[in-house]
């Protein structure tokens, strides 16, 4: 985890400076979403899973308010592609041209993350390995990458995590944790080999402090 560990959205999302990021287009190529256009598709097709403002109330859910735009729109690619997999998602990110795309990521990236419930599963080994890493498994940090807020870095494609359903964290580290890669970008072959260092308790201690991390930023 200092070089990334969720990509929410992402997520929860790796070592920075080293490895290009993902979907790494240059401004030229990217297309300017329509906020308001973005909200009346999250709220025909995204808003029974996520919410309309991106705020999911159901925990196997992410978060996707307060998202960066540009990680957002290359993960929702990355399902239309098929370069990730999803039962859902495959089928909703189908529906989307590239613009309705740019427009939710748009809309969501300026919604607010509500907070969530303070950490409560083993909360000092949760910090310890979201501050720290773990040196004897030779994990690095996950505040490198992500902040010590859990803001993440929009140019490094590193995902905002702050305030993240715990159950959602877990279930993705999980994934990762057994060999289930998003796609064969650097970033992600690197999120499974930083899981894979993870015990089971360990994701579920770092996964209820990220989702205790101040999300009204």
């Amino acid at each position: 985890m200092k070089t990334a560990t969720f990509a929410l959205a992402g997520m929860l999302g790796l070592a920075a400076g080293l490895m290009a990021t993902p979907g790494s287009a240059t401004a030229a190529d990217q297309l300017v979403g329509n906020a308001s256009a973005g909200q009346s598709t999250m709220e025909s097709v995204c808003a029974l899973c996520h919410g309309v403002d991106g705020n999911s109330m159901d925990p196997q859910y992410p978060k996707l308010a307060g998202q960066h735009a540009n990680y957002l729109a290359y993960q929702i690619e990355s399902f239309k592609s098929g370069q990730r997999s999803n039962s859902i998602m495959s089928g909703m990110a189908a529906m989307l041209s590239k613009q309705d795309i740019a427009n939710v990521a748009a809309y969501l990236s300026q919604q607010k993350t509500s907070p969530g419930p303070t950490n409560s599963y083993e909360p000092a080994l949760g910090k310890s390995i979201y501050v720290n890493g773990i040196a004897a498994a030779g994990l690095p940090s996950c505040e490198s990458c992500h902040g010590a807020d859990g803001l993440g870095d929009s140019n490094k494609m590193y995902p905002r995590i702050a305030g993240q359903h715990a159950q959602y964290v877990m279930q993705v580290l999980t994934g990762w944790h057994n060999g289930e890669a998003w796609g064969d970008s650097p970033h992600a072959k690197l999120v499974v080999e930083v899981a894979k260092k993870l015990t089971i308790e360990q994701i579920h201690a770092v996964s209820s402090y990220v989702q205790g991390l101040n999300a009204g930023k």
